[in-house]
């Protein structure tokens, strides 16, 4: 069955997980050599942030208790919480994602490094910042970067420029108007998914082989491409700050990647800890 992101997402009370959880997921192992890079970099991440002097804030629960929406899974880092001057290592899960699980960058448990900067940042120092952690604390390639974002990024050209990253040959700008409609977070971010609320962004996207086209024309990027990332740079709603996926990092970084089952697992397991001795959240059902 195919689940569509903007519908299934909602995935509400109608689903009852129970107390028993599949055996097969918490059976299910990790990759071992994916897990020791992943550990890893996610340690790196959070030894650069540290050294400029962000705290790291304590990650919210899995399960958010609210069942109206994405089945009670915590699906993003909430902007609402986080300090400024401070970084979150979040675990997330989509219920949307089951529909995509084919692919070999999506996984049922993964986690969102979110951060805001101090408030004397202004968003053309983010994205410095965001493009040096990532080029240089993480040695990426440039060449193998892209941007996907809305014609309000213009604004950002100059500093692109400065850094090295054209913002005529590395953005991909999408029409501000399909783009809000989508509501698929790629140029608009809305906070809740259901409000009116939103920031501007940048996503960023990399490219998984070494061989293979410069930085892509259209949105969305052929499937060689995988988004590790987004800055905000415009709105209200949040600050400007910057989120990284740390297991999209690692993939990056190293070219590994455990399978959706190998991960299975590991979301059941969090669950449950989260869950209390409680009934799970009935998002979870979507995954068995």
């Amino acid at each position: 069955m195919t689940l569509d992101r903007r519908d299934v997402i909602k995935l509400g009370s109608a689903l009852t997980v129970g107390t028993m959880l599949p055996s097969v997921a918490l059976a299910a192992t990790q990759n071992a050599a994916f897990e020791a890079q992943y550990d890893t970099v996610l340690e790196r991440l959070r030894a650069a942030y540290g050294s400029l002097g962000y705290k790291e804030a304590p990650a919210l629960p899995i399960a958010t208790g609210d069942a109206t929406y994405n089945g009670g899974l915590r699906h993003d880092f909430d902007q609402s919480m986080l300090p400024q001057g401070a970084f979150v290592v979040q675990p997330l899960a989509r219920v949307a994602d089951v529909g995509e699980r084919a692919r070999s960058d999506v996984l049922p448990l993964f986690h969102e490094v979110g951060c805001h900067p101090p408030a004397d940042m202004d968003r053309a120092a983010v994205t410095r910042l965001m493009l040096r952690l990532l080029t240089q604390e993480f040695e990426l390639d440039p060449a193998r970067l892209a941007l996907v974002s809305v014609p309000q990024s213009e604004e950002m050209r100059p500093v692109l420029d400065e850094i090295g990253l054209p913002f005529s040959e590395k953005v991909i700008l999408r029409n501000a108007e399909e783009a809000f409609e989508a509501r698929d977070g790629s140029g608009y971010f809305f906070p809740d998914p259901t409000g009116e609320d939103f920031f501007v962004t940048m996503g960023i996207y990399y490219r998984l082989v070494v061989a293979g086209d410069p930085a892509p024309a259209v949105y969305p990027p052929p499937a060689n491409w995988t988004e590790i990332g987004e800055i905000v740079i415009a709105g209200d709603s949040a600050p400007p700050g910057l989120s990284i996926g740390a297991e999209r990092l690692t993939l990056a970084v190293t070219g590994q990647y455990p399978s959706w089952d190998e991960r299975l697992g590991a979301l059941f397991a969090k669950v449950e800890a989260a869950s209390a001795g409680q009934t799970p959240p009935d998002g979870l059902r979507a995954f068995e």
